[in-house]
């Protein structure tokens, strides 16, 4: 797990000694700063590189987010009154000042005054003074270091507590007694130890099995695939292609079951990343456009392999009952999202159809018969080629020879048919060799 540590210094220091000595699994990117305005800069660009960004502070990630957008985990180590606590003592210990006479920053006064009472200060005994101004504000920094200086010379705070290490600094180098809150080595593993399991279940859902359901949609009452097993048996190996190629982008293990049916297996990560988090499922789309048929997805996640397939399985279900060419997303606790579609031709969908597209419009356009292109199309797959002469075509589609040329003519118009040349026979005259252009 790589890390990025951004924080003063010392407390940097601190927090990589700790990681050295008790986490070898994270990898520490350091970016210490002297002021807070210098962070956007340091971290800019560098997300990418990392797994997780650390913050010192609270504020020094509220100030830096205002002008960076997180792209990874952030996280700051908490303000603990341990932490709070431990500098008090360390006052209490030099015997220099009066711990009831405080003036403090970054804490609230109500935290100070139940750590004093803890002690065994009661609340008449102790006066604290806190810093109420927008830390966020263009003269923050100048603020406290005044604040806390005035307090100290007015004799009402006999020396100071600061989590800022810019204004420590200030005021010590005023003589002016100050103390730091620096975050304790127990808080700092605690922070480290959330960050840590966050990352893992982070890793774990991405790399969540996915199931994905696919069913080819039965062919409508007056579908032409009805009337041709041939064309049929070819239109199921292209949808199978389809999904073999679908599953390839997703890196999805394959499993056909039965005659129509097939498994995905993928993860969450990639099959979110290649659909663009479902916004757009290609195989939807693939099979309408190249195959004369359209497929029923269901998309199922569990907590085991077996709940993922019963819930794709119930998404497959649901949309085949709405007509086919749909997806659903069944998540744990069988939540459904959905329908996700792809736009079909209108008519289509009004005819309830499940005819290609290419022989409506084909046919829309050259005036010849949907059954008959769907015939000359059967006949190109089954022959492997697109060039005959008008007589072996007759032939081939049971017509005369005179039908074929009237067929032909009406392709020829609309550029789906063009002459190529003449085979010349031993009697009677030349015969046209045609070529079919079917897109």
């Amino acid at each position: 797990m790589k890390v990025g540590i951004v924080g003063p210094p010392a407390v940097v220091e601190k927090i990589t000694q700790i990681i050295g000595r008790d986490f070898h699994q994270i990898e520490a990117t350091i970016f210490p700063y002297r002021e807070y305005s210098d962070v956007p800069t340091l971290i800019a660009g560098r997300q990418e590189h990392l797994n997780a960004l650390l913050f010192a502070g609270a504020t020094i990630m509220s100030y830096t987010e205002k002008q960076i957008k997180p792209t990874i985990p952030w996280e700051f180590i908490p303000r603990s009154g341990s932490a709070l606590a431990r500098t008090l003592l360390q006052i209490a210990l030099a015997g220099k000042y009066d711990i009831r006479r405080i003036s403090f920053d970054l804490y609230s006064v109500d935290q100070l005054s139940e750590i004093l009472e803890e002690i065994g200060f009661t609340k008449d005994e102790v006066k604290v003074y806190t810093v109420s101004k927008n830390p966020f504000d263009a003269d923050y920094f100048d603020y406290i270091c005044a604040f806390h200086e005035q307090l100290y010379r007015c004799n009402k705070a006999s020396c100071c507590i600061t989590g800022f290490t810019n204004v420590h600094n200030w005021l010590t180098a005023k003589n002016i007694p100050c103390f730091r809150v620096d975050p304790t080595a127990s808080i700092i593993r605690q922070t480290l130890n959330k960050m840590q399991l966050n990352h893992l279940i982070q890793v774990s859902q991405q790399s969540q099995i996915v199931t994905l359901c696919v069913r080819t949609d039965s062919p409508g009452e007056y579908s032409l695939l009805r009337e041709n097993e041939y064309q049929y048996i070819i239109d199921k190996t292209n949808i199978a292609r389809q999904i073999y190629l679908f599953a390839q982008r997703i890196q999805a293990a394959v499993v056909e079951v039965g005659m129509r049916e097939f498994l995905l297996f993928s993860t969450k990560q990639l099959l979110e990343s290649v659909t663009d988090n479902f916004e757009k499922i290609e195989l939807l789309e693939t099979v309408e456009k190249n195959t004369s048929s359209t497929v029923s997805i269901g998309i199922g996640y569990g907590q085991t392999a077996q709940e993922a397939r019963q819930s794709a399985s119930l998404g497959m279900e649901r949309a085949s009952k709405l007509g086919g060419n749909k997806a659903f997303i069944v998540y744990g606790g069988n939540k459904i999202v959905g329908p996700i579609h792809h736009t079909v031709d209108e008519r289509q969908e009004k005819t309830g159809e499940k005819i290609d597209k290419k022989f409506f419009t084909i046919s829309e356009k050259s005036g010849v018969s949907i059954n008959t292109i769907f015939r000359l199309y059967s006949i190109l797959e089954h022959q492997g080629k697109t060039r005959f002469t008008t007589a072996e075509l007759a032939d081939l589609a049971g017509v005369t020879t005179r039908t074929i040329n009237r067929i032909l003519s009406k392709l020829a118009l609309h550029g789906f048919c063009t002459e190529v040349g003449k085979r010349v026979l031993t009697k009677g005259r030349p015969s046209r060799i045609v070529e079919i252009i079917f897109p």
